[in-house]
């Protein structure tokens, strides 16, 4: 299984599971053994099937049950990268800060994998 998945939570999750055979009510308990509060049975199968969005804390629990870490789950990625550029979580300078970073990388990458352009067409001459 790969670092990270680029599924849907749900899939992801289903994949983590069925990996460990693991079912909605063992994932269950193992997450109420973490916290002490966990995540119902219900809860994550809602959550697999795509019929709820899952929450930060979820993710986590989930996560370290099976293993894995947090940013295993596209979502977690996102929700990471929404709450570093958001300037009601770290602040306007911050979230500057993070977004011209994160552009800045992303030139960078740019500038050494840029794709090769399709080949244009050719007028061809009429009459």
């Amino acid at each position: 299984m790969s670092e990270v998945s680029t599924k849907p939570f749900g899939d992801a999750l289903r994949e983590l599971m069925d990996a460990r055979s693991l079912t909605y009510r063992a994932l269950a308990e193992a997450t109420r053994e973490i916290d002490g509060r966990g995540i119902t049975h219900a809860h994550i199968n809602m959550l697999a099937n795509g019929h709820d969005k899952p929450s930060i804390r979820a993710m986590e629990l989930i996560a370290w049950v099976c293993g894995v870490e947090p940013d295993y789950f596209a979502e977690y990625r996102l929700a990471a990268a929404m709450r570093e550029l958001d300037p009601a979580e770290v602040g306007l300078e911050q979230a500057l800060e993070n977004l011209n970073a994160r552009l800045g990388a992303r030139r960078r990458a740019g500038a050494t994998a840029r794709p090769a352009r399709p080949p244009q067409a050719q007028a061809r001459p009429t009459g």
